[in-house]
């Protein structure tokens, strides 16, 4: 990233920050007990890269003793904000919230390079704002793929040839669809489905007339169709209503992972407008970082320049809102009666488990997917050795951060060897966040590794014996 220092705010650093909300940052302790469960500290092994120096450095801007230079913008900018400290830490520190409130300052207040302010422009709050530019990307993305151009990019001699950031960057390629979910199936209420309505404690929901939205989000809206499909085929056959809202947009985790809160409160009011007034029991998601984002939306309204976005909303209204949102497979967790009387197949199978970071430390979601898998008939589980670790997707941390990201990933791919080796009959792997997907498949795809990796939701799907 590339920052011009010049330009700044009349507003003093700490003014800024004091308009934050930032008397969290004195729940840290320094105890330091966050340091091992951080990756860039244990890739660079230097204190400003771990979430103890960091928060070192948000304080001194929060105090006023440190200015926005490079100095404090640089380590604050490789943090993969994975949150793992979080679950590390006993004091309670919101380390995320902190970390993306400073990085919306550093961005309002430093002036951004030519480059960086296109790229803002035409990604962030251009093609994520339009269903219908995402689905153009889809298409030529879809036709470059079926091209055979990324496989003659990363199979050939030009592998060698051609920078490796670029040709890793061929493996992530999503499968994108060209098509958008959510107006496949805008605002209509899709109803329950049964294997011949004679479920045994099918009433169960249905006698609760539980009616479910599902958020989209925006690439998975046109990638990765088989996600979306599985999730809605499995809550209809567990006997719920479910609601795909047209008026749906991003959840604005990107942005504001990158500091652009302002958009992030844009979805926010859009997002919250397009799921009210539907008499909803949960807003399902089934992408960890999407669902983290939904979940935290009060944040984006609690500094002082939030009300130029004229949000009217009491906090109890987006508490509401944040209440309803529950990731798919903590939600099929809660009705393992009517899960056990839906014909599984029995034929014997391992599977590893990887758990997103968004889910297991943000949402703090991570037993009941685990155990929800495990129960499957013939079905054994094993946890991904080091499954906690980051893979270093983090959003876009892999295109912006791509050495970075790389070192943490080849951890990941070592120990996929390792645990493929201990569980050699394993053909699969399930993580439950699109962009984990797209990271760990490109490691194993360019180290050679024989294993297909699916959202958990499909494989479920897949063990469904539908006729």
């Amino acid at each position: 990233m590339s920052i011009d220092f010049s330009q700044k705010t009349v507003l003093s650093t700490k003014e800024l920050f004091r308009q934050a909300d930032f008397d969290n940052i004195l729940k840290c302790v320094h105890c330091g007990l966050c340091l091992d469960s951080c990756p860039t500290y244990r890739e660079l092994g230097d204190e400003k890269d771990s979430p103890r120096g960091r928060l070192y450095l948000m304080r001194g801007l929060w105090e006023g003793e440190l200015e926005l230079e490079a100095a404090v913008i640089d380590p604050l900018s490789r943090c993969l904000d994975c949150r793992a400290c979080e679950s590390a830490c006993p004091s309670g520190v919101p380390y995320g919230e902190l970390l993306e409130k400073t990085r919306g300052i550093i961005l309002e207040n430093t002036q951004q390079s030519l480059k960086e302010r296109i790229l803002r422009f035409f990604l962030l709050r251009g093609l994520f704002r339009s269903t219908n530019l995402l689905i153009t990307a889809s298409w030529i993305l879809k036709i470059y793929s079926a091209s055979g151009l990324p496989k003659l990019i990363t199979n050939t001699f030009f592998a060698k040839l051609l920078p490796q950031a670029f040709v890793f960057q061929q493996h992530l390629l999503p499968k994108c669809s060209g098509k958008s979910f959510k107006r496949k199936h805008a605002d209509q209420i899709l109803a329950p489905l049964s294997m011949e309505n004679k479920q045994e404690g099918a009433a169960q929901i249905r006698k609760e007339n539980l009616r479910v939205g599902m958020f989209s989000g925006c690439i998975m809206d046109v990638s990765e169709a088989a996600i979306h499909e599985s999730t809605l085929t499995l809550l209809r056959h567990i006997g719920c209503e479910v609601v795909v809202p047209g008026n749906q947009s991003c959840c604005g985790a990107l942005h504001v992972h990158s500091g652009d809160r302002k958009t992030a409160r844009e979805f926010a009011l859009k997002n919250i407008a397009a799921f009210e007034n539907r008499h909803l029991d949960a807003i399902i998601t089934n992408a960890a970082g999407c669902g983290a984002q939904l979940q935290e939306y009060h944040h984006l309204f609690t500094e002082t320049n939030a009300g130029k976005q004229k949000d009217t909303r009491p906090a109890a209204d987006w508490k509401k809102f944040e209440n309803k949102v529950t990731d798919i497979l903590e939600f099929l967790s809660a009705y393992p009666d009517l899960l056990a009387n839906l014909p599984w197949s029995k034929d014997e199978d391992t599977v590893l488990y990887d758990a997103p970071c968004h889910l297991m430390h943000a949402q703090k979601v991570d037993e009941n997917p685990r155990k929800l898998l495990n129960s499957l008939p013939g079905v054994k589980l094993v946890v991904l050795n080091e499954s906690n670790w980051c893979c270093g997707s983090a959003g876009i941390y892999n295109l912006v951060q791509p050495e970075l990201s790389a070192a943490v990933l080849n951890r990941k791919t070592a120990s996929i060897r390792q645990t493929l080796a201990e569980n050699p009959k394993a053909s699969t792997i399930v993580t439950a966040n699109p962009g984990c997907l797209y990271q760990i498949r490109a490691g194993i795809r360019s180290n050679n590794i024989d294993l297909r990796i699916l959202h958990p939701v499909v494989y479920l799907a897949e063990r469904l014996l539908l006729n």
